[in-house]
């Protein structure tokens, strides 16, 4: 009894650098017990002199298990990286500090951790008689870093899979982050100067009052909300309504700002495009009202009844809707030559079948040549049906049309063979009117019509730009 008092005596005695046990200290025991952060005592050879109950939380044993006991006893995980650590006080003099500490008790499931700092105690004679530890827990702050990482990584993930460039500033406004959207949009290379700078890719036109108008929101700390127009690597500025909103924190100061640019080009394009469309269909409307008020009259000046003015008016106007039809098909930028002769020669298809040959190189032809053509070409199969090659059971059509290389001249040739013999007509019907005057107008070309006794020949041609 007489040994184990002697060494309780010992380890009392070394409790504190003054060599009094903290009993005799009762400042420092208050301090011990109700400092809000962990404390502990070391002996040279990591036996603990004293602990308070906040550092036991540690491991869980309580202070009286830890009293004379040493670190790898007690916390073994933390062994290793605590005795490195005495050693190096004990042989520099120097204290160690900011050093992190995991651990987990054995009786709970989660991770904890601290913030140590670890300073030499001295003697009288200035010698290192142990190492006072402060360990701070900072659990709560890793975990709240934790999800502010996780949260940033899936805003970045929604960042960059919106259609949108995107970018954060701090409350200054000097911006740190842009999605991926941004270099794809800019083309500038990570390590540029311009890399983060919204202000760079401004046309010059709109860069004073855009720089002027984002001044004045960072002053105010109010949005700033205007459209712009933003250089991309391809050399063009595109517009971009742009919007960057404050980020305010518990006590409404702005700690940062995100920022947002909508690429709406396309739908400029498609906007205008509509607007002409309209323009286009008002106009070709008014042209179309005038055609069908000129076969109108037309057609009544040369039809023998009413009914007979009825059939033939009705059999004109399906004709123009079939060349509608295509138009409205390719949004009225055209169609093609193939395509019209297939339209036209449908209604007399089903009685001539493979008696119409049509063939010529891929065209596409402007609105008023496919209406005005396709008229014409409605006339001819009438009266090829009615009175030439399609009339009787052997006749045929040949339709060719061909394109310049160097002239943009477009020519066509109808030519029928095989039918009774044509005997000129003696007045002038709507369809010579049509094909001998109404085209050659609209269309600015030269034709002729020839009454052949073999068959009917129409050639004409025009010229009309060919993108190639």
């Amino acid at each position: 009894m007489a040994d184990e008092t002697e060494v309780g005596a010992k380890i009392d005695r070394r409790a504190s650098p003054s060599g009094l046990s903290l009993i005799e200290q009762p400042a420092l025991q208050l301090i011990y017990d109700t400092a809000p952060i962990g404390l502990a005592f070391l002996s040279p050879d990591c036996r603990y002199l004293q602990i308070n109950q906040r550092l036991t939380e540690i491991c869980g044993i309580s202070v009286e298990g830890h009293l004379g006991r040493t670190v790898r006893e007690c916390v073994p995980a933390l062994a290793e990286s605590v005795e490195a650590i005495v050693r190096s006080i004990m042989a520099s003099g120097e204290p160690v500090t900011g050093i992190e500490v995991a651990g987990q008790r054995p009786d709970q499931n989660e991770d904890r951790a601290w913030i140590t700092y670890w300073h030499p105690v001295r003697g009288p004679g200035r010698e290192i008689v142990g190492v006072n530890v402060a360990a701070e827990e900072i659990t709560e702050r890793k975990r709240a870093e934790a999800a502010l990482r996780a949260s940033e990584r899936q805003f970045h993930t929604l960042a960059d899979s919106i259609p949108q460039l995107v970018w954060m500033a701090e409350a200054d406004g000097r911006i740190f982050w842009v999605n991926s959207h941004w270099h794809d949009y800019t083309g500038v290379p990570s390590d540029h100067a311009n890399l983060k700078d919204w202000q760079s890719l401004l046309a010059p036109a709109s860069l004073p009052d855009a720089r002027r108008r984002w001044a004045q929101s960072l002053r105010a700390e109010t949005p700033l909300e205007m459209e712009l127009s933003l250089l991309g690597k391809d050399g063009q500025y595109r517009p971009f309504p742009t919007r960057a909103i404050p980020l305010r924190d518990t006590t409404s100061t702005v700690y940062r700002w995100i920022g947002t640019h909508v690429d709406i080009s396309e739908q400029r394009r498609r906007e205008e495009h509509i607007r002409f469309i309209i323009d286009e269909l008002s106009h070709r409307t008014k042209n179309l009202l005038a055609v069908v008020m000129a076969v109108a009259n037309q057609t009544a000046q040369h039809a023998g009844d009413v009914k007979q003015y009825q059939i033939r008016f009705s059999e004109r106007l399906q004709a123009l809707a079939h060349c509608h039809d295509l138009l409205v098909k390719d949004s009225w930028q055209g169609a093609s030559f193939h395509d019209l002769v297939s339209a036209q020669m449908r209604p007399f298809g089903e009685t001539n079948a493979g008696r119409i040959d049509a063939a010529g190189p891929s065209v596409v032809l402007k609105p008023d040549a496919v209406q005005h053509l396709g008229l014409a070409l409605h006339e001819l199969a009438t009266n090829a049906s009615k009175h030439g090659a399609l009339s009787g059971p052997h006749g045929e059509v040949l339709i060719r049309w061909q394109v310049g290389e160097a002239d943009d001249m477009i020519r066509v040739h109808w030519c029928e063979k095989g039918g009774p013999p044509v005997t000129p007509p003696q007045r002038r019907g709507f369809g010579r009117v049509v094909i001998e005057q109404i085209v050659t107008r609209a269309l600015n070309g030269s034709g002729l019509l020839d009454f052949s006794p073999a068959g009917v020949n129409w050639t004409f041609e025009f010229l009309q730009r060919i993108e190639r």
